[in-house]
């Protein structure tokens, strides 16, 4: 605590939040050639762009800030900002019109699917979401270390050189502006561009999969792996924990958990909450449209032993295709009882994984031993198929008595017609079910789930 104390009475003037010089990230004369700045509702990410119909924030909660709300907005801003057009500061050679056009991407932790690993204290999730190896630089150091910054780009500083640069890096040009002891206004300009490509180096907070699009003439070029709204933080758990040579690599989080783990500072049966958080974002990036804000607990081995590791993916890739069998099925009912087979497709897809959320997470929490793994996942692929059977039997009596009996439908891959009725349906389905929730997968299925 005395070399904490020590640091932040070297850099005081840097952290007060209206210092008349060094406002605590932000540029103390930054303004506009009109006079006029971004306004809160800029600053506010809960607030919806446009229209806003649907929020929990209006009249005087968007008038003003206290110091502290505005501190924490800051700091927001600064991790997940839009891209898109931007108020024009003066002294930004960039600005045409008065506007700061998209620099193409947001704020730097926006571009990211963001890994935390939560451990019992706030000690211990500081040391658990920094990775001491990526620390190789000594010019390395968060931007309160650096001159005061400007409106304009610092051209000799034009990527960063580590982890705390890259953690504080000023992506965006911000200044509050208070009136009566409240926050009353801000402006929000263009800052330093910075793309996510191949960041994995500095960036300890992510997964990472190889770009196609990126990847020309022989380079490898390696993007953040995003996390999708509408999948479980399960659903998607290859492309978080597995490395696969030339086509993605885990979250540098996850490979100094296994460190700390094989030098015997974490026992295996150390419990860690794995968080998934990130923000979705409109065409091109210009509003925020969504959050994700998932999670999963686990033993420390389960998260980096190999053997494991393997488990958990192959029990969660078991799961994806149980769930397809029964999509496929509500589809059957449907074509044999009249209807269309499309229709019942999306909602039996997120019943399903409904269904086998909690399980699965019970399941995984319980996951700790190597030598037993095998026997683990059969064990989850036997509770996975009877909770999936059970969902069949209550879609064969909403299908009602037409599925019963049936009706003549061309048959899959020809012209030729076939009758369905509910019976041949579940036949099928437990032929599908059995199928997907005992055969592992294969090396080229695993690389799919990753990429």
């Amino acid at each position: 605590m005395d070399e904490i104390a020590a640091y932040l009475e070297k850099h005081r003037d840097r952290f007060y939040l209206l210092h008349d010089r060094t406002p605590f990230l932000q540029v103390a004369d930054l303004h506009t050639a009109s006079g006029n700045a971004s306004g809160l509702v800029k600053l506010i990410a809960d607030i919806p762009d446009g229209h806003q119909y649907f929020t929990t924030r209006a009249g005087r909660e968007v008038e003003s800030l206290s110091f502290a709300e505005a501190a924490r907005w800051l700091i927001h801003c600064h991790a997940f900002d839009p891209a898109g057009i931007k108020t024009g500061a003066v002294g930004d050679d960039r600005v045409k019109g008065g506007k700061g056009y998209s620099m193409g991407y947001p704020a730097w932790v926006g571009n990211l699917g963001v890994i935390v690993a939560d451990g019992a204290s706030l000690f211990e999730t500081l040391m658990f979401n920094l990775p001491l190896p990526l620390v190789k630089s000594r010019a390395d150091g968060p931007v309160w270390e650096r001159p005061a910054l400007t409106a304009s780009v610092v051209t000799e500083h034009p990527m960063p050189v580590g982890p705390a640069d890259l953690f504080t890096w000023p992506s965006r040009r911000v200044r509050l502006f208070a009136r009566e002891g409240r926050i009353v206004d801000v402006q929000i300009s263009n800052g330093d561009r910075l793309g996510p490509q191949d960041q994995f180096v500095n960036e300890s907070m992510s997964s990472w999969r190889k770009s196609k699009n990126q990847s020309k003439g022989g380079d490898e070029v390696f993007m953040p792996v995003n996390h999708s709204p509408e999948r479980r933080v399960w659903q998607g758990l290859a492309s978080l924990l597995v490395t696969v040579d030339g086509v993605s690599r885990r979250a540098p989080v996850l490979e100094w958990l296994e460190k700390l783990r094989w030098e015997r500072i974490l026992p295996d049966g150390h419990r860690v909450f794995l968080r998934t958080v990130g923000i979705e974002y409109g065409p091109r990036a210009s509003s925020i449209a969504g959050a994700v804000d998932d999670g999963l607990q686990a033993h420390v081995v389960a998260l980096t032993d190999p053997g494991l590791v393997q488990a958990a993916v192959d029990a969660a890739a078991r799961a994806g295709r149980g769930v397809l069998a029964l999509v496929n099925f509500a589809s059957d009912l449907a074509l044999a009882a009249g209807g269309e087979s499309e229709r019942p497709r999306a909602r039996t897809f997120e019943s399903g994984f409904s269904l086998l959320d909690g399980p699965y997470r019970d399941w995984l929490k319980d996951l700790e031993d190597p030598a037993t793994a095998s026997e683990s996942v059969e064990e989850w692929g036997r509770h996975a198929r009877q909770i999936l059977l059970d969902a069949g039997a209550t879609l064969i009596a909403e299908a009602g008595p037409a599925a019963l009996v049936g009706r003549d439908v061309p048959k899959r891959g020809s012209d030729t017609m076939q009758r369905i009725d509910s019976a041949l349906a579940e036949i099928w389905f437990r032929a599908a079910l059995s199928k997907a929730l005992v055969s592992k997968p294969t090396s080229a299925q695993l690389q799919e789930a990753v990429s």
